[in-house]
């Protein structure tokens, strides 16, 4: 359907239809014509797999010059966004830790950081989440609306899918990072606080994601390297049925000028003439074991009428095919 070469195979692949020269081969007990329908059955086979073997070098020669570059492109993007993004959080973060010094010791505390919602700022948790719920109300259809700020990142809310109504909070640094929303308002501001500091973790992913994109270009790099396997085996039998095809005189499109035919040959020994040969006795006989060589002596015997032609004006000449001179009035 899409003209390339199958993925799947089967090995039911000997339904072969029979020409007229495979069948009369076949007929006459030639033990060939079994050799080359094996042989079709088997070429056959090795040529699927070759054509595989092919389409498989260009899918690794596509990875090599355009997939694999773009992924290597993105990831590599990403992890140096996601770095910057993981690198401003915690000067964020530490901005909102303050340490007190005590007789036992030091203590430390940590602040709100403040939820920017529509313009207003919210220095408390509750009016933040109260806040941001009551912006989701404000999503439409395959619109994403921006709310505020957050430690430094840009907020925006949008629907997941066009048939999912689940709500997404995005999260803009230098790279997008989404949070999904519940109904929980309290539980909605410790999944974005869950999400920024689990950025470490996207980092390490990012970078096992990039060295997993460099083992495969290396081992696409060393699979191109390898030949079709059977690709001599494949010759040995092309070249064994172009054998046989010449010794039945099958040609590609099955014409059935198809093998020496061993009765017709037997059949066409030269009539010797002895009496004793009653089966060419015939005169249909005779003249279908005639020899070319009798057939053309007929031809060249001279006529009359060549005789007449190449008379000089001797009265006395005899013209061949005559017993008496013939006379001519010039």
């Amino acid at each position: 359907m899409t003209s390339k070469s199958p993925v799947r195979s089967c090995e039911d692949v000997d339904e072969t239809a029979l020409s007229f020269a495979e069948i009369k081969a076949l007929c006459a007990g030639n033990p060939l014509i079994a050799e080359k329908m094996n042989l079709d059955i088997e070429v056959t086979k090795l040529r699927m797999l070759k054509a595989e073997h092919q389409s498989q070098r260009y899918r690794l020669e596509d990875n090599l010059m355009t997939h694999y570059p773009r992924q290597v492109a993105s990831v590599t993007e990403r992890i140096a966004g996601t770095e910057k993004d993981i690198a401003h959080y915690a000067e964020r973060k530490e901005k909102c830790v303050s340490v007190q010094a005590t007789s036992g010791g030091a203590s430390a505390s940590v602040k709100s950081p403040g939820m920017t919602i529509n313009g207003a700022t919210y220095r408390e948790k509750e009016p933040a989440a109260k806040a941001l719920r009551e912006s989701c109300k404000l999503i439409k259809d395959k619109e994403e609306i921006a709310v505020g700020d957050y430690m430094g990142f840009k907020m925006s809310l949008q629907y997941k899918g066009v048939f999912d109504r689940s709500i997404i909070l995005n999260l803009r640094g230098a790279m997008t990072h989404q949070v999904e929303l519940s109904s929980d308002a309290f539980g909605n501001i410790t999944r974005i606080n869950n999400a920024l500091d689990k950025l470490p973790e996207r980092l390490d992913s990012a970078k096992q994601h990039l060295e997993d994109i460099n083992k495969q270009i290396e081992a696409a790099k060393l699979e191109l390297e390898k030949p079709f396997m059977l690709a001599d085996e494949l010759a040995e039998k092309e070249a064994r049925l172009a054998l046989i095809n010449a010794d039945l005189n099958i040609d590609g499109n099955g014409d059935f000028d198809v093998i020496n035919d061993d009765e017709r040959e037997s059949g066409d020994e030269a009539y010797d003439g002895s009496p004793g040969d009653s089966e060419l006795d015939t005169d249909s006989d005779r003249a279908h074991t005639q020899t070319p060589q009798a057939a053309s002596e007929k031809i060249i015997k001279p006529s009359i009428l060549d005789g007449i032609r190449n008379y000089s004006g001797n009265n006395n000449q005899s013209i061949p095919g005559r017993d008496k001179p013939v006379g001519i009035a010039i």
